[in-house]
């Protein structure tokens, strides 16, 4: 939700002036994190180091500003790069995203080859014990560990209360059922699902609030920025 669709991976950049917002979040609601699918190196210079910043699912963060990787999540460097080799061999460098613990399969450039990198990504993941993974025009090949959107975010929401995830992908699922988690033990949450032409009819279902594209998701944090500095002021009044 930090940046509009993009053709290419690496043409995903975050927002003019997101940065900034977020960073005034963080100033008055205590605690404001980005949790993605990418890895922490191609976030790392667009989000400040105030910002909490959790790559691949939870197999890597950044806090204050220090990188960090899950040991268990490292012996499996070695098969990723050898699936990173198969599958640029097999279906060309432009559709490999390799990201050091995981790799995904894009066919938003030609999606007539969803069904064969679905199967691939299937047999490899058999044959290598990875994960198969659905994900926004793609297939991804993970760590089989029991990380996730949904996990980050309880571990980032310990001692908070309320607890909002705005999310706009099948990725972001697990994160609303950590919400869903959360309610069970008495926590205010809020789900936002960021509409666009790829977002899964199930996140929208799911979702408390729906916003128009990255625009809208902008406008939401916005508003919440300025009611709780309105808050704030009135409280120290």
């Amino acid at each position: 939700m930090l940046s509009g669709i993009a053709a290419e991976p690496d043409e995903a950049v975050i927002r003019d002036g997101m940065a900034d917002l977020l960073v005034e979040l963080s100033g008055v609601l205590g605690r404001v994190a980005v949790i993605s699918r990418r890895p922490v190196r191609y976030l790392d210079d667009m989000v400040p180091t105030e910002i909490d910043v959790v790559g691949l699912y939870g197999l890597e963060w950044r806090h204050r500003g220090v990188r960090h990787t899950l040991h268990q999540a490292e012996p499996f460097r070695s098969a990723v790069r050898e699936l990173v080799e198969l599958a640029t061999e097999a279906f060309g460098a432009a559709i490999v995203e390799a990201k050091g613990l995981s790799l995904t399969l894009h066919y938003r450039s030609d999606p007539d080859l969803a069904p064969r990198l679905s199967e691939w990504a299937a047999e490899q993941a058999e044959r290598t014990g990875m994960e198969h993974r659905p994900a926004k025009r793609s297939f991804e090949l993970h760590p089989p560990i029991r990380r996730d959107k949904g996990t980050a975010l309880i571990e980032l929401a310990e001692d908070l209360d309320p607890v909002a995830c705005v999310g706009d992908d099948l990725g972001d699922l697990p994160a609303f059922d950590g919400l869903d988690e959360l309610d069970v033990h008495g926590v205010a949450t809020l789900r936002v699902a960021v509409d666009s032409a790829e977002a899964p009819p199930i996140l929208r279902n799911r979702a408390d609030i729906v916003v128009d594209g990255p625009a809208g998701a902008e406008e939401l944090l916005r508003s919440i920025l300025a009611q709780a500095q309105a808050a704030t002021g009135r409280a120290r009044s």
